[in-house]
């Protein structure tokens, strides 16, 4: 379902390619952010399990949670923000011969496939019962890492189509 735009939804700053140009900045920015902190969420659990086999890993594997609900947070704020702004900007400024709200569904779909990678992770470290193994240990944060791999891709799947569309507009000058 489409949502329903006024026409002068997008032009506070006096024109609609200045608020584009804008949204795709942070757009951009948040991504270098969230991508930044992906790397270091897929570094740690890349490295679980990778020890003696005598290291209880149930620490490492809550420290790794815990950083993994702030990240869950500041994607949930990032993709509340394209949900409610980035993608119906972009919907109102090209109008239906973009497609971007049924592009931008469809790959919504992989970060809710990253979200539940997520949620099994963080429900299943919230269900140790100690000690954590090597092997256990790499099964669960295995969830994570396919997690990472997902957003990794939905990141830069978005951009490619975000700046396709404002190299489209910065070439027609509208």
């Amino acid at each position: 379902m489409k949502p329903q735009m006024h026409q002068n939804t997008f032009t506070t700053l006096g024109h609609p390619l200045y608020e584009f140009n804008a949204a795709v900045q942070r757009l951009q920015e948040e991504h270098v952010l969230l991508d930044e902190a992906l790397t270091e969420l897929h570094a740690m659990a890349k490295a679980i399990g990778l020890a003696d086999d005598s290291v209880d890993w149930a620490r490492v594997l809550h420290v790794l949670r815990d950083k993994t609900i702030v990240f869950q947070q500041d994607l949930d704020a990032h993709a509340k923000w394209e949900a409610e702004t980035m993608f119906p900007m972009a919907a109102w400024y090209f109008g239906d011969e973009a497609n971007v709200l049924e592009l931008y569904s469809e790959m919504e779909q992989e970060h809710v496939i990253a979200d539940q990678f997520i949620a099994a992770f963080v429900t299943r470290v919230e269900r140790i019962v100690l000690p954590v193994a090597s092997l256990e240990a790499k099964e669960l944060a295995s969830y994570l890492m396919q997690a990472c791999a997902v957003l990794k891709h939905h990141f830069r799947q978005e951009e490619d189509m975000i700046e396709a569309l404002a190299d489209r507009s910065n070439q027609y000058g509208f």
